[in-house]
């Protein structure tokens, strides 16, 4: 544990941007802790550039700013380098490092976990994943309630605000898109958002700390939502369900896991957390905790951040311990949600058969629907492997000269 414990704790910034700006006005005008924060000093790109600190304390020399010995380092930067090497840099010196870096985490958390536990020095990630809904902390400090078999959740608030507009007002994705902007729900460059490596990045993340798994992010099956049309929204709502970008993992035997858009029944307790709301279903042997709150703007952020520093000003900041394993995951056998479009779609019973002869089996179909002058129709299948599936969808779309897409389906936990 560390025993950083002081009247008054210096602190440097990697990074002041907006989450850097937002940290450096908390905890100048936070006054519960009889700790003072003294930020003193910033490592910035531009040092031209107004800022929450006074110029003396912008620094535009990575090294010079460490070499202030600071008591935390709060890296801010974004991105993994030069974030991996300061950080590294900082744990090598002993000086407890708290990040808001999913990227850096997911990517090289082996590495920078190695060294801390080391350096016997706090490395600390809460706002790295869902930072308005601190939990990661309580399942680091309580080992017992920590043995996870499995997560689920929605993770990203900007695709989890589009698709409950597309789905509430029939919105098409870059409808909701540019109104998720408008509201500042979204970046001005969304590609990571909508097209799930911002959600591949936390789920990463959770199987560090949850799993022990050192997983790249590149390793995990990852879909974006901005394919999903009106009629795929439209129909998963006629076959009883909705459709949410989700995040899986399952380790209870060989690892699996997903990120990307999925078929929801409107029982699971997921299907109803709506907007920019985010939500975690954790599955241990003591059964199920949800964890459900807003998304990670820059106050929420920087916030969750400050409560870090402040575990680490009070001494209480846990040491990670133990190294990961290496582990890429196995392809997840899940029910499947398929849409189909023609000019004239065959009739289902013919569809049925050929998806039979695959070993692929519908179980509900809905309704055809006609748009835009082509036939619509959608369909769950039970469980079978994607490669089964594509086999079946590739003849499909050959035999009756359609579109065939699919998207994976979960059925509430048991």
């Amino acid at each position: 544990m560390s025993t950083c414990v002081a009247e008054s704790l210096d602190v440097v910034l990697l990074g002041c941007g907006t989450v850097g700006s937002a940290f450096a006005r908390l905890s100048a005008s936070e006054r519960s802790s009889s700790v003072a924060l003294n930020i003193t000093g910033a490592l910035v790109r531009d040092r031209t550039r107004a800022r929450e600190l006074p110029a003396a304390r912008v620094f535009a020399d990575a090294r010079a700013l460490l070499a202030t010995d600071p008591r935390v380092v709060v890296e801010l930067l974004g991105g993994t380098e030069p974030a991996r090497t300061l950080v590294l840099e900082a744990l090598r010196r002993r000086i407890p490092v708290v990040t808001a870096n999913k990227s850096l985490v997911a990517q090289h958390g082996r590495e920078l976990r190695r060294t801390a536990a080391e350096a016997k020095t706090p490395l600390l990630y809460e706002a790295a994943v869902i930072a308005g809904v601190p939990f990661l902390g309580t399942f680091a400090r309580r080992h017992h309630a920590a043995a996870v078999s499995s997560v689920i959740g929605i993770v990203n608030g900007t695709c989890n605000y589009i698709l409950t507009r597309c789905a509430a007002d029939g919105w098409t994705v870059p409808q909701a898109l540019a109104d998720c902007q408008r509201r500042g729900y979204a970046e001005p460059d969304p590609h990571n958002d909508v097209s799930g490596i911002d959600a591949a990045e936390k789920l990463g993340v959770l199987l560090q700390h949850f799993a022990s798994r050192d997983v790249h992010p590149d390793s995990i099956e990852t879909a974006g939502i901005e394919t999903i049309t009106a009629s795929n929204i439209e129909h998963a709502r006629a076959l009883g369900g909705v459709i949410k970008p989700v995040v899986s993992a399952d380790w209870t035997r060989r690892l699996q896991a997903f990120a990307g858009p999925a078929f929801l029944p409107a029982a699971h307790v997921l299907a109803r957390v709506d907007d920019v709301e985010n939500a975690l279903l954790v599955t241990g042997q003591h059964g199920r905790l949800l964890f459900q709150g807003p998304g990670a703007g820059p106050d929420v952020t920087a916030a969750t951040v400050l409560d870090d520093v402040r575990e680490i000003a009070a001494g209480v900041a846990p040491v990670l311990q133990g190294d990961l394993r290496s582990e890429g995951p196995a392809e997840a056998v899940t029910s499947w949600f398929v849409s189909l479009e023609a000019v004239h779609l065959p009739r289902f019973t013919d569809i049925a058969d050929l998806l039979a002869s695959y070993g692929v089996f519908p179980s509900r179909v809905t309704d055809r629907t006609s748009r835009d002058g082509h036939d619509h129709q959608s369909f769950l299948v039970f469980p079978a492997e994607r490669r089964r599936l594509d086999d079946a969808l590739r003849a499909l779309r050959n035999g009756a000269s359609c579109s065939a897409d699919a998207i994976r389906a979960l059925e509430v936990p048991a």
